[in-house]
């Protein structure tokens, strides 16, 4: 029997950190009660759980990755945050960044979080697996070069792309579909020609000043950076739409040789820290069709990374979805999902499209307005 073409990237330590008994991102204060945090990691044991329970684990190959090196981290963050993210970290408890709250095993799992992904991404390039999950916390794509933020201490993919360029990669694309704007990432690509970051978030939830469609990259990024801001209450036939008017045109302008997927999923309908109405049905099918994008264009190359998701009950279903369709399965049972997906809002509504037709008509990317695309698929120069 072949083993599986896809690879399970995780690690017990990550499931040690814990972001505080705080409410939110807040720590606990005058006014807030100790509270069991959002994110902390029973809720990915959980995911992880069942996963393992439906069969679905046997289709991936399990990996245990090693700790991002300094060297790894350098490519993206400066040395201070590394500093200050140990030291917080050493001292038991602390705020390594903007509400980026950590204790004494948090850097060590931030390590641990960033080097799957490196490697998840390194061993997709080097052909050993064609796809990758990466099960981690602490999540990573608020993160950026010199601080840490909102539960994120290194910035996962950010760490994976510039390890995969490092193995002979040129252009990789980032797609973010967080329910949170990935601020960390665009920071770090803003200005690379290379990278093609585009974010699907809910438009003005968090950080509020960043995500914006008017952000589209400077200097040699310009058009490198594509914002697709959905309105709160956007469901399943908005995202569809965004990924079928919006990304694939963009990533085929692009012709990316990797695909990096932050694999939120707090985009989810009963997820309490957005507004969005996506179901496990949504997932699976962004999911499987990242996949056949990466057959399309990059020799299947593709790795998705876990960010967000809060749902303690709608989050281990998302995930199942996610992998099931990496795994190349079909949808799995919900029993969320018939309370969920007849809601009128599931479908495209006129304001939501409007947000499409604008990016259609004036980003530099999907207008071939933007700096042109260097070398084509293959290493030739286009």
């Amino acid at each position: 029997m072949n083993a599986p073409r896809a690879a399970w990237y995780s690690h017990e330590l990550c499931h040690w950190h814990d972001p505080g008994a705080g409410s939110g991102y807040l720590p606990v204060g005058p006014g807030i009660e100790p509270l069991r945090q959002f994110a902390v990691d029973p809720d990915l044991r959980r995911a992880e759980g069942l996963v393992r329970a439906s069969g679905v684990m046997d289709h991936f190959t399990a990996v245990t990755p090693l700790p991002a090196t300094d060297e790894d981290l350098l490519r993206v963050h400066v040395p201070e945050h590394l500093e200050r993210v140990e030291a917080a970290s050493a001292a038991g408890a602390g705020d390594a960044g903007v509400y980026a709250h950590v204790n004494y095993h948090s850097a060590h799992a931030a390590r641990l979080a960033a080097g799957a992904c490196a490697q998840a991404a390194t061993a997709v390039v080097e052909g050993r697996f064609e796809r990758a999950y990466c099960l981690v916390r602490p999540p990573g794509h608020h993160a950026e070069p010199d601080r840490a933020m909102a539960l994120c201490l290194y910035n996962n993919l950010a760490v994976a792309a510039r390890a995969a360029q490092r193995h002979g990669v040129r252009r990789v694309l980032v797609l973010d579909w967080d329910v949170h704007h990935g601020n960390g990432l665009q920071r770090v690509f803003y200005d690379d020609p290379d990278v093609l970051y585009i974010s699907l978030h809910q438009d003005g939830l968090f950080p509020a000043a960043s995500g914006r469609v008017l952000e589209t990259g400077t200097g040699k990024g310009t058009g490198r950076t594509l914002n697709v801001p959905l309105p709160a209450g956007s469901g399943h036939g908005a995202y569809i739409a965004a990924l079928d008017q919006v990304v694939e045109p963009a990533a085929r302008a692009f012709r990316p040789e990797l695909i990096l997927v932050a694999a939120g999923v707090d985009a989810g309908a009963h997820d309490p820290m957005g507004r969005m109405m996506c179901t496990s049905r949504t997932f699976h099918a962004l999911s499987s069709a990242l996949c056949r994008l990466a057959d399309e264009l990059a020799g299947g190359r593709i790795v998705f990374a876990h960010e967000g998701g809060y749902s303690a009950w709608y989050q281990p279903t998302l995930v199942l979805a996610t992998v099931a369709a990496i795994a190349g399965l079909p949808a799995p049972h919900d029993p969320f999902l018939h309370a969920l997906e007849h809601l009128p809002g599931q479908r495209l509504q006129p304001h939501q499209s409007r947000v499409l037709t604008h990016l259609r008509d004036h980003h530099p990317l999907l207008t071939g307005q933007g700096t042109p695309v260097g070398a084509a698929p293959g290493g030739a120069d286009g």
